[in-house]
């Protein structure tokens, strides 16, 4: 398994995009403070000994907030503590949820499998394949949902001052990740995504990023940031987007197109099959329809991209899920996302395990099968998936009889399953 290569001693500089918000820039200068609220029995030498490195002595941080008295400080009084004087440990992030092909890269360079409640130390790479997503979450409880395709890396995992300040930083070397950063609303907390072509650098706030080589994409859903390119700089507010293209001045931010609306927001199915359709939108150029078992898809079933706003489910097991779509424009810039809870409640029999198809079995084109007669008013369904456990679904047939012709998958060359059941 390869991923593009990163250098992580890199200067900022060489870094075409800053997206930020507010101050969150001067976090990173070496002359930044970091502000400490004074609380009831608490008294300089002891909030020295707790936030800040052992070198550095109580006399020092009274002198750096001119103190008249470094005995008796009132509750209520902001202290200012540099923040190359706090106090730093390591932490790591945690994957909440998985679903699918997950992969983490060791530092020993080696990959394997990940697990849920897996930790994820720094230098460690997360690799979301095809119709797959994770989740991970951080110190602050800040939360990453990875969308297929992606892979992230964990460059920066700090905790300052015993755990009242924390420093994410996250590089995004493809694909799409949607943030919370900072639910608990902590002052001083920095969360940065860094791609090839940006740092989205925030603090209490929802947005997503999308990545290439060379362009990155902004969405914000809660708070604003601001994007910007050694060519100028935008406020994005909530509610809108833009895009900025390395060495180019970020388009100016526009208006989040609405959600689309579904036309049929069937909430409960009892025979197949299970179709979704929106309407049409102005502008919308493609279409992406997602299914999962949770509203942020960090347990994604089924994830397609379409040019229409058409989905068919397919052969889902039953059970409740999450329906996810959103349209994207000639610039690539998301709409608002829609959201649709719904029920499969369609009982079934599986006809003995899934069947391996070696990569040689549709050598010779589309393959014929013969499946056994069944009594008046059944029927079987049939379904091709890349992987053993029946997530990822090339192709499926409702109503079918009991002779079938099989379609060549998308991939010939490598092994698939088929699963038959009658309903």
């Amino acid at each position: 398994m390869t991923t593009t290569p990163w250098t992580p001693n890199i200067a900022r500089a060489t870094w075409a995009l800053l997206l930020c918000i507010g101050a969150a820039q001067a976090q990173n200068d070496v002359g930044a403070d970091w502000r400490y609220t004074v609380r009831p029995q608490d008294t300089v030498s002891e909030l020295t000994r707790l936030y800040l490195k052992p070198h550095i002595r109580w006399h020092a941080l009274a002198q750096h907030n001119r103190l008249p008295d470094a005995n008796r400080i009132q509750a209520g009084t902001q202290l200012r503590m540099p923040l190359r004087w706090l106090s730093v440990q390591q932490t790591h992030a945690q994957l909440t949820a998985i679903a699918g092909d997950v992969q983490t890269r060791q530092l020993d360079g080696t990959w394997r499998a990940a697990r849920n409640g897996e930790a994820i130390q720094t230098g460690q790479h997360v690799q979301v394949g095809r119709h797959s997503s994770a989740r991970l979450q951080f110190a602050d409880q800040s939360t990453l949902v990875v969308q297929p395709d992606s892979t992230v890396v964990m460059d920066t995992l700090s905790l300052y001052a015993g755990g009242l300040m924390t420093d994410t930083r996250l590089r995004l070397q493809a694909g799409r990740v949607e943030v919370q950063a900072n639910p608990q609303g902590r002052k001083g907390q920095q969360f940065e995504v860094i791609t090839p072509a940006a740092v989205a650098s925030v603090r209490g706030t929802q947005f997503v990023v999308e990545a290439t080589p060379t362009r990155t994409i902004e969405q914000t859903s809660q708070g604003q940031v601001a994007l910007q390119t050694s060519q100028g700089q935008v406020t994005v507010q909530e509610g809108y987007s833009s895009a900025a293209q390395a060495g180019e001045k970020p388009l100016p931010p526009q208006v989040t197109r609405p959600a689309p609306e579904l036309q049929n927001p069937q909430s409960r199915f009892v025979d197949f099959p299970i179709i979704f359709e929106w309407a049409a939108q102005i502008g919308a150029t493609g279409w992406v329809m997602q299914i999962g078992l949770d509203p942020q898809m960090a347990q994604l079933t089924m994830n397609q991209q379409s040019p229409s706003p058409q989905l068919n489910a397919g052969a889902l097991a039953d059970g409740r899920y999450h329906l996810r779509a959103w349209s994207v424009d000639s610039k690539g810039i998301p709409s608002q996302a829609a959201l649709h809870s719904f029920e499969v409640a369609i009982p079934r029999q599986q006809q003995g395990p899934a069947v391996q198809l070696p990569a040689h079995y549709f050598a010779a084109g589309p393959v014929s099968l013969q499946l056994a007669p069944l009594p008046a008013g059944r029927r079987y369904l049939l379904q091709i998936t890349r992987d053993p456990e029946g997530r990822q679904a090339v192709w499926h047939q409702t109503q079918a009889s009991a002779s079938v012709l099989l379609p060549v998958p998308p991939e010939p060359d490598r092994t698939h399953h088929l699963w038959v059941w009658t309903y």
